[in-house]
């Protein structure tokens, strides 16, 4: 997808169900020039990146989504949006440790160590992870569909096929 520019860039993509993140992230995007586009699920989230990718700066997305899986969004976006920061938010410490590829809040989060995971999201340099767990074959499939429709969501379905369990059509 070209036409990424992070100086450009004004928008936090913030990726998750629930409601009490979104209160606790805004400030801490605002005091760092962004603004807060919140999705409440997985699918919606990748629309909205979909249709404007060049107006967000940064995409701070749940372990925990219905429908699509908050590994697989991450994933997607990992693989086809690999300038994009990411940080993952997980529901607790245990699940923070599920091999993701990055930065990954624990909830309930302090401020303090948000702060520094925003931070760091946002200055560090990008490198392309992705977990294990995802067969080869739909990698595959997801970046040859990617290359034939230039669709997010049909790519993370290919991806979300490789991961028994993971894709659920609800959303």
């Amino acid at each position: 997808m070209d036409g990424w520019e992070p100086t450009e860039a004004r928008l936090a993509l913030l990726v998750d169900a629930d409601r009490e993140s979104r209160s606790l992230l805004q400030p801490l995007l605002r005091a760092r020039g962004l603004d807060l586009v919140h999705a409440r699920a997985g699918v919606a989230g990748l629309e909205l990146l979909q249709r404007m990718p060049s107006r967000f700066r940064l995409a701070v997305v749940s372990l925990d989504l219905p429908g699509l899986a908050g590994p697989v969004v991450l994933q997607t976006l990992r693989l086809f949006l690999p300038s994009l920061p990411l940080v993952c938010l997980a529901e607790s410490v245990e699940a923070s440790a599920v091999p993701v590829g990055g930065p990954c809040l624990s909830k309930p989060f302090d401020a303090a160590g948000a702060a520094l995971q925003l931070d760091a999201a946002l200055t560090a340099p990008r490198t392309l992870l992705v977990g294990a767990a995802v067969s080869a074959e739909a990698l595959a499939r997801a970046t040859a569909s990617f290359k034939l429709s230039g669709n997010l969501l049909d790519a993370a379905r290919e991806i979300a096929r490789g991961l028994p369990g993971e894709w659920d059509e609800s959303p």
